[in-house]
């Protein structure tokens, strides 16, 4: 069975103000290379479900002591009431909150010299929990077109201890083809 992640929550939380909303189970999943397009309804309180979609790909770091933990979690989608396509990126709590998160690409080739990366976007934090500290922004179509035709996308957060910056590298094959069955309108 299908599971609504903390991300989708999330995505339900930064929704335009509605009256309660409550998720309802998942109905479907599908998985494009590294990403998982997942479905469900939302109910708002007193309106028929509405469809949420929602996709993600998560890493996870396996510690000095052999356990496998989550590292960070990026969930795409349209906030039911929402306007725009947001992405949601959970890290883990020992961030620097005042520094926003950044997503960026490799300007270059694949076997070119190194090029400066491409800042895509900020992300500002809005939440923690005890999963981890969740960061939120809006995706442009350029974002998206550039995360279409990208191998390799960039998350950079700043450690809380030493304010060290830690980029992680996400694989996106599979992008395109899990952007396309969230069936978006264009942003």
């Amino acid at each position: 069975m299908t599971r609504i992640t903390p991300i989708l929550v999330a995505l339900v939380l930064l929704a335009p103000p509605l009256a309660a909303q409550t998720a309802v189970p998942s109905a479907t999943a599908a998985t494009y290379g590294n990403w998982t397009v997942t479905c469900g309804a939302v109910a708002v309180a007193g309106a028929v479900p509405q469809k949420l979609c929602q996709m993600t790909t998560k890493l996870n770091l396996k510690g000095n002591d052999g356990q496998v933990r989550p590292l960070l979690e990026i969930a795409l989608g349209m906030p039911p009431g929402g306007d725009a396509p947001r992405i949601v990126v959970q890290v883990p709590i020992d961030v620097a909150l005042r520094d926003a998160l950044l997503v960026s690409v490799d300007a270059g080739t694949a076997g070119a010299d190194p090029k400066p990366q491409t800042d895509l976007l900020t992300a500002s934090y809005v939440a923690c929990t005890t999963a981890g500290c969740i960061a939120d922004a809006e995706l442009k179509s350029d974002v998206i077109a550039a995360f279409k035709t990208a191998k390799i996308t960039n998350v950079t957060f700043t450690a809380l201890a030493g304010a060290k910056k830690i980029t992680v590298p996400v694989e996106m094959t599979g992008f395109g083809d899990a952007w396309a069955a969230l069936d978006l309108p264009s942003p």
